[in-house]
Protein backbone atom coordinates (compact mmCIF):
# COMPACT_ATOMS: atom_id res chain seq x y z
CA UNK A 1 0.00 0.00 0.00
CA UNK A 2 2.81 2.42 0.81
CA UNK A 3 4.35 1.85 -2.63
CA UNK A 4 1.10 2.88 -4.33
CA UNK A 5 0.89 5.96 -2.13
CA UNK A 6 4.47 6.88 -3.03
CA UNK A 7 3.59 6.60 -6.73
CA UNK A 8 0.51 8.76 -6.17
CA UNK A 9 2.66 11.32 -4.32
CA UNK A 10 5.01 11.48 -7.27
CA UNK A 11 2.16 11.81 -9.80
CA UNK A 12 0.59 14.63 -7.79
CA UNK A 13 3.46 16.89 -8.84
CA UNK A 14 1.99 16.84 -12.36
CA UNK A 15 -1.00 18.70 -10.94
CA UNK A 16 1.13 21.74 -10.17
CA UNK A 17 3.57 21.33 -13.05
CA UNK A 18 0.82 21.39 -15.68
CA UNK A 19 -0.81 24.37 -14.00
CA UNK A 20 2.53 26.13 -14.03
CA UNK A 21 3.18 25.21 -17.67
CA UNK A 22 -0.22 26.55 -18.71
CA UNK A 23 0.36 29.86 -16.92
CA UNK A 24 2.84 31.03 -19.54
CA UNK A 25 2.58 30.94 -23.32
CA UNK A 26 4.35 27.86 -24.63
CA UNK A 27 4.92 26.82 -28.18
CA UNK A 28 3.95 23.23 -27.41
CA UNK A 29 0.53 24.04 -25.94
CA UNK A 30 -0.25 27.07 -28.11
CA UNK A 31 1.31 30.51 -27.74
CA UNK A 32 -1.89 32.38 -28.33
CA UNK A 33 -4.28 30.55 -26.01
CA UNK A 34 -5.15 33.30 -23.49
CA UNK A 35 -7.82 31.21 -21.75
CA UNK A 36 -5.14 28.83 -20.48
CA UNK A 37 -3.09 31.51 -18.72
CA UNK A 38 -3.76 31.54 -14.99
CA UNK A 39 -2.85 34.37 -12.65
CA UNK A 40 0.53 34.08 -10.93
CA UNK A 41 -1.16 34.05 -7.51
CA UNK A 42 -3.30 31.07 -8.46
CA UNK A 43 -0.31 29.21 -9.87
CA UNK A 44 1.67 29.77 -6.67
CA UNK A 45 -1.31 28.65 -4.58
CA UNK A 46 -1.59 25.42 -6.58
CA UNK A 47 2.16 24.82 -6.38
CA UNK A 48 2.33 25.38 -2.62
CA UNK A 49 -0.82 23.35 -1.98
CA UNK A 50 0.52 20.49 -4.06
CA UNK A 51 3.86 20.57 -2.24
CA UNK A 52 2.10 20.46 1.14
CA UNK A 53 -0.19 17.65 0.05
CA UNK A 54 2.64 15.63 -1.44
CA UNK A 55 4.94 16.10 1.53
CA UNK A 56 2.25 15.18 4.04
CA UNK A 57 1.25 12.03 2.14
CA UNK A 58 4.84 11.01 1.38
CA UNK A 59 5.90 11.35 5.00
CA UNK A 60 2.94 9.21 6.08
CA UNK A 61 3.98 6.57 3.55
CA UNK A 62 7.76 6.61 3.93
CA UNK A 63 8.85 8.77 6.87
CA UNK A 64 10.27 12.31 6.90
CA UNK A 65 13.58 11.91 5.08
CA UNK A 66 12.33 9.54 2.41
CA UNK A 67 9.11 11.54 1.95
CA UNK A 68 10.91 14.82 1.33
CA UNK A 69 13.41 13.11 -0.98
CA UNK A 70 10.51 11.54 -2.90
CA UNK A 71 8.79 14.89 -3.41
CA UNK A 72 11.97 16.62 -4.59
CA UNK A 73 12.85 13.78 -6.95
CA UNK A 74 9.31 13.68 -8.34
CA UNK A 75 9.39 17.38 -9.17
CA UNK A 76 12.75 17.08 -10.92
CA UNK A 77 12.04 13.90 -12.87
CA UNK A 78 8.40 14.52 -13.76
CA UNK A 79 9.15 18.14 -14.62
CA UNK A 80 11.77 16.98 -17.09
CA UNK A 81 9.44 14.31 -18.48
CA UNK A 82 6.60 16.83 -18.84
CA UNK A 83 8.78 19.18 -20.86
CA UNK A 84 9.87 16.25 -23.03
CA UNK A 85 6.25 15.16 -23.51
CA UNK A 86 5.12 18.73 -24.26
CA UNK A 87 7.69 19.00 -27.04
CA UNK A 88 7.05 15.59 -28.63
CA UNK A 89 3.36 14.90 -27.92
CA UNK A 90 1.69 18.24 -27.10
CA UNK A 91 -1.93 17.12 -27.44
CA UNK A 92 -1.44 13.91 -25.46
CA UNK A 93 0.54 15.66 -22.72
CA UNK A 94 -2.06 18.41 -22.48
CA UNK A 95 -4.73 15.75 -22.04
CA UNK A 96 -3.02 13.19 -19.80
CA UNK A 97 -0.62 15.11 -17.54
CA UNK A 98 -3.38 16.99 -15.66
CA UNK A 99 -5.44 13.80 -15.35
CA UNK A 100 -2.52 11.89 -13.86
CA UNK A 101 -1.74 14.79 -11.53
CA UNK A 102 -5.29 15.08 -10.23
CA UNK A 103 -5.49 11.31 -9.81
CA UNK A 104 -2.30 11.31 -7.76
CA UNK A 105 -3.51 14.25 -5.70
CA UNK A 106 -6.86 12.58 -5.07
CA UNK A 107 -5.18 9.40 -3.86
CA UNK A 108 -2.98 11.50 -1.56
CA UNK A 109 -6.03 13.23 -0.09
CA UNK A 110 -7.82 9.92 0.43
CA UNK A 111 -4.76 8.39 2.09
CA UNK A 112 -4.36 11.38 4.41
CA UNK A 113 -8.04 11.20 5.29
CA UNK A 114 -7.78 7.49 6.05
CA UNK A 115 -4.66 8.10 8.11
CA UNK A 116 -6.45 10.84 10.05
CA UNK A 117 -9.42 8.56 10.73
CA UNK A 118 -7.10 5.81 11.90
CA UNK A 119 -5.33 8.21 14.27
CA UNK A 120 -8.62 9.65 15.48
CA UNK A 121 -9.96 6.24 16.35
CA UNK A 122 -6.83 5.28 18.30
CA UNK A 123 -7.87 7.02 21.54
Amino acid sequence: MNDLLCIACALASLMALTHWARAVPTRAWGDSAPATHASPQRVWAVVLGTLLLQTAAATVAAGWAAGIALVLAAWMVLGWLLVLAMNHWPQASLRWAPRLGWTGGSVCMLALGAHGLRLGGAH
